[in-house]
């Protein structure tokens, strides 16, 4: 009996040991596939915004040419209404991969700035500054190709508060981050703190619907899941892209996600005050845009 119970009991070490071992190699896989991957891991958040930049213009000039075109009727013959729709349909899936760009690299930027306040003001002066321009391509409905801006605008004075451009959606989401580091940094118990958080969160995503900005509450909501989950990757990609998928066509940013994946937290080269360029590139090339819709069709 003795004899059969220390068998036994070898037995059982040697299989302790056997899932210890393959335990042990599992994590070393895994470690492996990691380090494959951050291998790869090189594309810093200068090349993010470009790449989201040119995605955007894409995205603006299909919206803001193609619309009023086919509203008006000046679409040629030879090209049928349903040709129109599936290019339009196609181009505009092709945009849905810059917000979320941009509202990744707004949570890099709240978290390595020098001044939440100065970045804030920056997005509320940039924000007041395209909201014209924003309307006259995305909000009018009268005489879009009116090269005179100042009667455009004023033909449409009624549709022009029907949206907010998306520098409103940023500010917002930067808004509800700030408050929720200040309420963590607060002395009170964790229950407390996540529930003012949340309540905080749920403000400025009211907020954003009640002033229909850009991508409305599901974009503020898309910042505050980059930022809450900044330190689990890739969950909080999977996370933030559930979250705007529900959200009309905003599953064709997949893509853009799979990018983010293989950022490599680095910023790339410091521009200093050109960086001012990025803010004001928003305006410029919806000026350009409305521009170009003019001189084709006015």
């Amino acid at each position: 009996m003795k004899g059969t119970a220390g068998r036994k009991s070898n037995c059982g070490s040697l299989i302790g040991y056997d899932k210890l071992e393959n335990n042990e190699n599992t994590l070393i896989m895994a470690d492996d596939m990691n380090y494959n991957l951050t291998e790869y891991k090189k594309i810093n958040g200068n090349t993010l915004k470009i790449i989201a930049c040119i995605v955007m213009v894409l995205d603006h000039a299909t919206a803001g040419i193609i619309i009023p075109v086919v509203s008006e009727g000046l679409y040629p013959d030879s090209i049928s209404f349903e040709e129109i729709e599936f290019v339009y349909d196609i181009l505009r899936m092709i945009g849905r991969n810059s917000f979320p760009i941009f509202c990744f690299l707004l949570v890099e930027g709240f978290i390595h700035t020098s001044s939440r306040l100065r970045y804030a003001l920056s997005l509320l002066v940039f924000g007041l500054i395209s909201e014209p321009f924003y309307d006259a391509i995305l909000n009018t409905k009268e005489d879009p190709f009116n090269p005179n801006f100042i009667e455009l605008i004023k033909a449409n004075a009624p549709y022009l508060n029907d949206h907010c451009n998306v520098f409103f959606t940023l500010l917002m989401g930067l808004l509800a981050i700030w408050a929720i580091e200040k309420i963590f940094s607060l002395r009170l118990p964790f229950e407390v703190k996540f529930m003012l958080s949340a309540a905080s969160s749920s403000c400025f995503v009211f907020l954003a619907e009640k002033v229909h900005s850009d991508y409305h509450g599901f974009g503020v909501g898309l910042i505050i899941v980059f930022y809450v989950l900044r330190m689990y990757e890739p969950i909080n990609l999977v996370t933030g892209y559930c979250l705007i998928s529900l959200l009309g066509r905003e599953y064709a940013a997949l893509p853009c996600f799979i990018l983010l994946y293989f950022y490599n937290k680095k910023r790339g080269r410091k521009l200093g005050p050109l960086k001012y360029l990025f803010y004001a590139f928003y305006p410029i090339h919806i000026y350009i845009i409305y521009l170009v819709r003019c001189l084709m069709y006015g």
